[in-house]
Parts: C-alpha cells; structure tokens; sequence
C-alpha cells in the first residue's frame, strides 16, 4: 500500500506471508549417522514480514525517512518414517525413563560391516521448533548544504532466537570394533548380539530464548570540493548489546570461577566421578548460571552427584558489555582530467560484527548442564559391569551399571566472560578508464584484515611432550603389537610397550618412560581408563571447547575488469588474483592439533580461490535484421553464456584414516584434528594421476610423500597445504522471441549448465590410511539441460 498523505508525506507499507513444506531426506541437522531414507524430516517453514516506511521532503535540501520492519522465520521439524516401537517394545533398559521411550534409538556401525565398512541410521531429536522475530528501526536524515551531503540517523534492532535444543532423548547406540572389550570383529554382528560399545542419551529437552539489542547511530559527509574530486567521511558507533537468555536457563563454564579444592575424583575401575576426600566434590566446579543467582540444581535420580551447585555472573548473557565501537570510513572519488573518462577510487572502513547466535554467546550454550546432561555407557556387554547373560545381550543392561549413571566428566562449551566484538578493516584503490570502442577497464587492490575472530578451541588439552624430552628419534613411529600390522607401519620393528592405566610398564625401545611422556603415550596408546581422568588443566572435566575471540585474518587482491555494454554485445571479463590468510576460517573450524599453539594453523584459509577468471556475454545474432516474417522466424536470436576458470581451495591431510595411533600426540584433544602426517617426499610428482580400475576416482597426489608421523609429535605436515584440482565450466544459453503482436508472443529459452559435461573434482580423500588416500571422491554437478516456452499476453 502507498499512500501520499501530502504532496510531501508519502507513506508506505509492505506484507509478506509465506508458507512451504518439503520433506528432507535425513533427520535434519541431527546428531546420528543417516545412510538411508527410510527416516525422513518433514520441514515446514513459514514466515512473515513487514516494513513500513514515511518519507518527507521537509524542503528541497531536507529530507527524512523513517523506516520499521519485523521479520519473523519458524521452522517446525517433525519425523516421518518407522521410529516408533514396535508391538511388545524394544528389549532395552533406557538410562532412564524421559517420556520419550516409545521411540527407537539411533544407530551407528563402524567398521568391518555392511555396506561398505559401516553405516546408521538416526531416528531424530523431533518435533523440534525455531523462530527469530527480529524488529528493527531506522531514521535517516539527508540535509544538502552547499557542496556538502550530510546524512546521519541510527539503526536500531531487537532480536530474539526462540529454540529448543536438539538432544537425542530415544539415545544412540554404537557398535565400533575399534573397541576391542566388546566386539566380535564385525559391527553388524554386535547389533545382532547386543555388544554395544557406547550409548548415550540426553535427558530433557529444553526451550531457550536469547534476545539482544543493537543501537547504531551514524554520520556521513559527502564533499564535493571540487568537480573533479569527492570526499566521503563517515564514522558509524555500534553499539552492541550481548545475547542473554530471557529465563536464565544458560549456564557458562567460567575458568576464573574455578575452584581445584573441589575437582571430584576418578574412579580407577570405571572412570566415573566420585566424593573427594574432603566431601567438597562438584562435578560442575566453575558453572555459573547467566544472570542468575546460581544455587543447588537437582539432578537426574540415582546418578553419583543428585544436586550439583553452580555460580552466579551479574552479567545477563554471562559477557561483561563493551558498547563503544567506533568504526570510521574514508573515501574519495577523483577525475584526474575532469573529462569524465578517467576515474581514481579509494576508501577504508571499519565494520563491526555483533556475531551470530552460534559464536561467543549464551545461543552456544544451550542444552547444557545441569538442565540437560548427555549420558554415555561404554562396553555394555554381557560379562562386563555386572551385566548378566540373557536374551537380550547388553541391551538390557543399559541403565544396569550399579544405578552410577555415567554423566560425568562433561564435556562442556564455554564462552568469554566479557565481549570482544569482532571487526574488519577493508580498504581498496582502482582506476577506471573508458578506452576507445566503448570499453570500459577497472583495475584495482583490494584487502582486509579481520580481528578478534570467533575460534574454537579445548581449554582441557593435556600439554605435548617437549620435543627434548621426546623419546622417538625423527621418521620413527609408534608401533606396539597391536598396530604393527598396520600397512602404513610395514618396515618399523615394535618399539613400544605402552603404560597401563596407571602409567606404569612403559618403554621406548627397551628404555622405560615415566612422568609426562609416560601420560601422553598411554593416551595415545588408549589404555588409560578415561582421557578425562588424566586431564590436569581442569580436573574433573573432559573436553572444554572454547569460544574466543582470538583468531586474525588476512585478504589481498588484485582484480582487474573489462566490460563493454553497447550494441548487440555485452560483455564483462573479470579476473581476480588473491590471498586469504587466517587462523580459523569459521567458528567451527577444528583443523587445529595443539590448543596451545594456534600460531601453527595459521594458513591459507578453507575458501581461499587463488586465481579466478570469470567471462559473461549476451550477444544478439546479426541476422534477419529488419520486420517481417523471415526476421520473426529466423532472426532476433540471443546467445548469453557464462564461462568460469578458477583454483581450487586448500585442504588439509590428516591422519584421522590410520589403524595406528590418529591422537598420536596423545594429549586428548577431543575438539580438534588428532595429528597430521609427516612429510616425507614432494606429493605433486612421482606418481601417476590415471584411475585405477576399482571404483576410486584419479589419485590427485602423491601418497607416498606422507607417512606415520614421528611418535608424540603433531606431524611436520601443516593445515591446508593442498588444494583441489581446479574448475574450467561454461554455461551457456540460446533465446528468442516469437511475437505475434505488440502484447503477446512467446518467450523460448535453451539453457546449458556444464555445457561440455566436465568432470569437476570438489572433494579428496585426505585421511592418510586408506587405499583411497588422496583419491578425488566427489565432483560439481554434471552437464544439466533446460527448456522453456513462455506465453506472455
């Protein structure tokens, strides 16, 4: 609707309701494996959104606008497909009874099964349901004066994130014969027998909402100082208020919060936690409640800890605010001869980021403790634990573990106790210069450096071997009597004998190790009872992924342009030649190995493009020119295409495929890539790319320049050291129109995705171990053809 409330006042609104509904595949987002489509996610998503907006021409050199909008997006999630018990139930005693128990568990098989070496089936953590209404303000004044226009308001936004977490109440079952207590050596036959390696189930599922608030006011001066030369000066404040949850159901783990006076112990049979001496044990030592006063929580029944005490932070997103950021801009615009042919840009700005609801804030701690735990059950077998023989195998001495329900340690998701906002400087300087027959050609730098960037890390890492105390000599690797057998350790004699749980036994060919080289072999080696128990940075605890705002990056980029828009061709050609350089490429990203030293993941970032060349035209064919029956037939043709050359982006090696040791650095960490290879040799030559007769694609590089690494060491390899071959894709399309008078005709397209059907690579297998290593695995769509007729009237 617009109306003109005044010939000065013109006042406009805007509503849209959509509504769709398709049916995924696959659980959605879920937390099991999914190899089949006999469990699919019915996805239904409406939305709705508003804008109204005044404008007022106060006079010829003032103006205002105001402008209020409203989005709001839902997701509902619900479950289609055989997931509810059959007749009779399912012979399982669930950890405990959660409401949710006519549901099947999730399954997931690995290794030495069917189809293939392993697969699962997740049964969803539905019906599950989201919504963001979002409003936002914006008042916007022009005023020019003189060879000055000076714009300056503010934005202002309130979000909210309305959602559930997304647990797996039913449970998931894992059956692994990398579990050597409790497999037969083939997964699918411990399904069949009840020889579970772990299970693990959440016990509530809880609705959360976060809400934030964002003031930005702003100042812009255009100056035309000249006619040949333009001055832009801004400054925009962003002035970003936290997340924080509405109820105060988020609770942070805060290190300074602490207290190694009541870490619990480890029981030495089972790993679970216990009492301390003192009586002072909490297995949620350093939990603080968002907000909240803290207190006793109570938890599930029957556990080894029924309450458990947390802390309180004043601060309601649990991020002590930080509202001052200023972001100036600076620009200009010249025309070194005033004839409007030569143009010289340049400008440099800081943008602030408030972040998503998945970085640094109180979203990322949803479904966590002590309102919702994750329970997990190791080796449930008959013969193990107290479990009994009978029909059922280990099934239903799940839940059967003496009433300890193991909870405990967590792994937890801890966030900042004060916000660091995010940035990035950019800057560019180009010249455009129009060139004889209508060509217009641009050239220009430009690059940006981003700071305080959300990274993951794992604040409970045990600490890496000194390399002076390192007991292994370079190129030797681990190898006991269980993995010597292992043919990437074929040639190396058994030089271990790995440390019992109590880190007693062990040797480095023939010479016992003790203190932390004897700790960080039995982890690597896997004999102590619980990583967790080791784990002296927070005892107590297992794996402690961080968000920080502590990782950098770096762009630069020479793009050059063509273009040409007159006539019966259009044409652009635009090549950009570029770098990009980070420490993390996402908040998720966990290619680093050592939590301690994030120097060494600094690299060529996962979507780094080093040289991309795209090409596009439209040209009309020159023939049948004129009116006429032959020109409406045969002329007014149209041919368009886009052709794109480019690099492919980097990809990291790692030793996540071995049988022998992938934490071979054996320090636990949970969060991030286990070790990478050592490199041994050049892998772009000495070898032959051709495909080999069975089903793997052609070999992109050279195995044999990767090896084992060095025993209790990372890898000499570093993170993305290789990159996908690159792409060479044209599209391309054929139209025209068919008019039978001024008002209706028909439209034809032809249209060509991957015209020549080129075989593009996107994915590797870079998992050092298998006979696939370094095989290419997965390619861009195939050559996909269209047609259309349009009737237009």
């Amino acid at each position: 609707m617009d109306h003109n409330l005044t010939n000065n006042y013109r006042l406009t609104f805007r509503y849209i309701h959509d509504s769709w509904q398709t049916v995924v595949p696959s659980p959605l987002w879920g937390n099991g494996t999914t190899n089949f489509q006999n469990v699919t996610t019915n996805f239904v998503g409406p939305g709705s959104s508003f804008v109204a907006r005044l404008n007022a021409n106060i006079s010829p050199t003032l103006l205002n606008e105001f402008v209020a909008s409203y989005t709001g997006d839902h997701i509902f999630l619900t479950t289609r497909g055989p997931v509810g018990l059959p007749p009779g139930g399912f012979p399982m005693g669930f950890i405990f009874d959660n409401g949710f128990g006519g549901k099947l568990p999730a399954i997931n098989l690995s290794g030495n099964a069917a189809y293939g070496g392993g697969f699962g089936q997740d049964s969803g953590y539905f019906p599950w349901h989201n919504a963001n209404p979002t409003y936002t303000y914006r008042d916007n004044v022009t005023k020019v004066l003189g060879t000055h226009a000076l714009q300056f308001g503010a934005y202002v936004v309130f979000a909210q994130k309305n959602e559930a977490n997304s647990p797996n109440v039913q449970g998931i079952l894992n059956f692994d014969t990398s579990d050597k207590l409790v497999t037969t050596g083939n997964a699918f036959a411990d399904l069949l027998l009840g020889n579970v390696a772990s299970y693990q189930q959440w016990t509530a599922e809880k609705q959360y909402y976060d809400r934030y608030k964002n003031v930005e006011p702003y100042f812009q001066d255009d100056w035309r100082i000249n006619k040949r030369l333009t001055l832009n000066l801004g400054l925009r404040v962003s002035m970003f208020g936290t997340y924080r949850e509405r109820y105060q159901q988020a609770f942070n783990f805060e290190p300074s919060a602490f207290n190694p006076a009541n870490s619990p112990v480890f029981d030495p049979n089972d790993g679970s936690l216990q009492q301390n001496a003192g009586n002072t044990a909490n297995p949620l030592n350093g939990f603080v409640q968002c907000g909240g006063k803290g207190g006793t929580f109570p938890l599930v029944p029957g556990s080894n800890f029924p309450t458990v005490s947390v802390g309180s932070s004043s601060n309601a997103g649990c991020l002590k605010g930080h509202l001052f950021n200023p972001a100036p801009r600076i620009g200009f615009a010249f025309d070194p001869k005033g004839d409007g042919k030569t143009a010289i840009r340049g400008g440099y700005g800081i943008f602030y980021e408030h972040t998503n609801g998945n970085e640094g804030n109180t979203e990322s701690l949803e479904g966590s403790a002590p309102l919702v735990l994750t329970a997990t059950q190791s080796n449930v077998v008959v013969g193990r634990n107290g479990c009994l023989a009978g029909p059922n195998g280990g099934y239903a001495c799940i839940g059967a573990n003496g009433g300890a329900i193991p909870f405990f340690p967590l792994t937890v998701v801890s966030i900042p106790n004060k916000a660091i906002w995010p940035y990035v400087q950019q800057w560019n300087l180009n010249v455009q210069k129009e060139l004889p027959y209508h060509f217009v050609l641009s050239a220009a730098y430009v690059g940006s450096k981003g700071t305080h960037l959300t990274l993951l890390s794992n604040a409970n890492q045990l600490l890496p071997v000194p390399a002076s105390a390192n007991p292994y000599s370079k190129g030797e690797p681990i190898v006991t009597a269980d993995n010597a057998n292992d043919p990437n350790l074929v040639g190396h004699a058994i030089n271990t004998v790995c440390p019992d749980s109590t880190l007693a036994g062990g040797s480095v060919n023939g010479a016992p190790v003790s203190g932390q080289v004897a700790l960080n072999l039995a982890v690597a080696c896997g004999t102590v009872t619980s990583v967790a128990s080791v784990r002296t940075a927070f005892p107590g605890f297992n794996n402690i992924n961080t968000l920080r705002d502590a990782a950098n990056s770096i762009y630069h980029s020479l793009q050059v342009g063509a273009q040409r828009t007159v006539g019966d061709l259009t044409l652009s050609v635009a090549y950009t030649y570029s770098h990009s350089i980070d420490d993390s490429s996402d908040r998720s990203d966990t290619a680093f190995v050592n939590a301690y030293n994030f120097a060494t993941n600094r690299a060529s970032s996962n979507f780094d493009l080093r040289h991309n060349l795209a090409i596009s035209y439209v040209y009309g064919l020159p023939f049948f020119k004129g009116t006429g029956f032959s020109h409406a037939l045969l002329g007014g043709w149209q041919i368009s295409g886009i052709t794109v050359a480019q690099t492919g982006t980097p990809f990291s090696v790692t030793t996540n495929g071995l049988n022998a040791f992938g934490d071979n650095a054996g320090v636990g960490n949970g969060t991030g890539t286990g070790s990478r290879p050592d490199l041994v040799g050049n892998p772009r030559s000495g070898f032959s790319p051709n495909q080999d007769p069975s089903e793997r694609g052609p070999l992109a590089y050279n195995p044999a320049a990767f090896a084992v690494p060095t025993g209790l060491t990372f890898g000499t390899v570093g993170r993305n050291t290789l990159t996908l071959p690159g792409r060479l894709n044209f599209d391309f399309g054929l139209f025209k129109k068919f008019p039978i008078n001024e008002k209706t005709g028909f439209d034809f397209r032809w249209e060509n995705f991957n015209l020549f059907n080129h075989t593009q690579f996107n994915q590797v297998n870079a998992d050092l171990g298998p006979s696939s290593f370094l095989h290419l695995t997965n390619t861009h769509d195939g050559r996909r053809m269209q047609l259309g007729l349009r009737f237009y009237f």
